[in-house]
């Protein structure tokens, strides 16, 4: 899959979760509209933790709508061919310690979104994400080591498209 077709499935998905969120927020608000206030039930909060969810569901849209704006402006730029080096817009294959094969994506937003290609699933990172800070700027065939939590991994780059 060439990067320009990944990254309209990113904006794709980014969309997909948008239109889930706008569904997530009239639910939400119509039964923070519905549910009993103050005056009827002191002791029932329902109303103002719906309204509040509605609130975070809706940042959450703002959010992603910014998100798929950045995307949908990096469609219109051409991606540099193959570089040598890691950096934003790089597709990347790497090998664990284990020598399973893991594909990455580097966005400037969209993190968390994953794509399946055939028998492969490329998870996009920003570059704020430990793994992307590790790995940018990097060459094929070096070394990375990354703390996660009380686990170190080792990865291996493999090819940067």
């Amino acid at each position: 899959m060439t990067k320009q077709k990944l990254l309209q499935n990113v904006i794709e998905k980014l969309r997909q979760e948008i239109k889930s969120a706008e569904q997530s927020f009239t639910a939400t608000k119509n039964a923070a509209i519905e549910a009993p206030g103050a005056m009827q039930s002191h002791s029932d909060t329902t109303k103002f933790q719906m309204s509040q969810l509605a609130e975070e569901i809706q940042r959450s849209i703002y959010e992603k709508s910014l998100a798929l704006s950045t995307l949908q402006n990096m469609i219109h730029q051409n991606f540099s061919p193959d570089s040598e080096k890691v950096e934003i817009g790089s597709l990347i294959e790497t090998l664990n310690e284990d020598g399973k094969r893991e594909f990455y994506f580097i966005l400037p937003v969209g993190s968390g979104i994953k794509i399946v290609d055939n028998d492969k699933t490329i998870s996009v990172i920003t570059p704020q994400a430990p793994l992307a800070v590790a790995l940018i700027g990097k060459r094929e065939k070096e070394v990375i080591k990354l703390q996660i939590g009380h686990r170190q991994r080792e990865l291996m780059i493999a090819h940067i498209q």
